[in-house]
């Protein structure tokens, strides 16, 4: 007769709590997004290291062709503008462009780093304020080449998108090089900064622009700071002041709040601003 062997509970529960230790050491893979790449830019004049979070359009690697740059601000925004580049594939409602976000990485003096960078003048509603002016340069003379020398672009249309402190930044961008960016999104833009000095600099800076520039400038009707209040007389400026050369248009967004209002201004102001002319006689869908 064959002999059954016979296992103590002990040896049972210790061979069980060895197999699930065995899954419980292989960790699940992470989730990656197709068509994207991570670039590293330190800032020789600021001192601060940057994360590039680079969205390619559909068929990059394959299509040879040259495309339009989105520079994006926070790089949290990065899951949803991919998002928006993976769905234009089937919507069509703006061309492939290259997105690429700059984002200050998952430091906890993120909110500090980016106050710093995307303001004009230093206030003591922040204490580290003031870069935007350095900020701006990096951009210019090491992202933007940077970007150019690596990918397919084409350097005459370049966009920018920013929210609140970044849709400051933004507008802050077309007063000081409004030959930088043709395509500009500014989303509750913190205009209230320093008494409205952006107020003061449109006035002298935007009266006419060197080259054309389509910008979208947006608020929610409820935003958190009153930042609507800001934004809508900012759009009231445009209006009197009508710069040559300036394409734009002001939305607002009722019932959105200062950050709920990103997930129906983002896309709707890229599409505008990258929007294609409707031919004569043709009747838009």
């Amino acid at each position: 007769m064959k002999a059954i062997p016979v296992i103590c509970p002990t040896a049972l529960v210790l061979l069980f709590l060895g197999v699930v230790g065995c899954f419980a050491q292989s960790p699940a893979p992470p989730v990656t997004l197709a068509d994207t790449e991570q670039r590293i830019l330190t800032s020789a004049k600021i001192g601060q290291r940057y994360d590039l979070l680079v969205s390619l359009p559909s068929g990059y690697a394959t299509s040879g062709q040259s495309y339009p740059v989105l520079y994006i601000l926070d790089g949290w925004h990065f899951p949803l503008m991919t998002f928006l580049q993976n769905n234009n594939v089937y919507s069509k409602r703006m061309r492939p462009v290259i997105m690429v976000n700059v984002s200050h990485g998952s430091t906890p003096d993120v909110m500090a780093l980016r106050a710093r960078d995307f303001t004009p003048t230093k206030t003591s509603r922040e204490a580290a304020s003031g870069g935007a002016a350095a900020f701006l340069d990096f951009l210019e003379h090491e992202v933007i080449p940077f970007v150019d020398r690596t990918y397919r672009t084409i350097p005459s249309d370049r966009g920018l998108l920013g929210h609140s402190y970044g849709g400051l930044f933004a507008i802050y961008a077309l007063e000081q090089r409004p030959a930088l960016f043709q395509r500009i999104v500014a989303a509750s833009p913190a205009l209230s900064w320093d008494n409205r000095l952006l107020f003061s600099a449109a006035r002298q800076k935007l009266r006419e622009l060197p080259s054309p520039v389509r910008l979208d400038i947006s608020v929610g009707g409820k935003d958190d700071f009153g930042f609507d209040q800001d934004t809508i007389a900012f759009a009231k400026l445009l209006d009197e002041l009508k710069p040559a050369g300036l394409d734009y248009r002001f939305t607002l967004y009722p019932g959105e709040s200062h950050d709920s209002v990103r997930l129906v201004s983002f896309p709707a102001g890229l599409y505008w601003v990258y929007r294609v002319p409707q031919p004569k006689n043709q009747i838009p869908e």
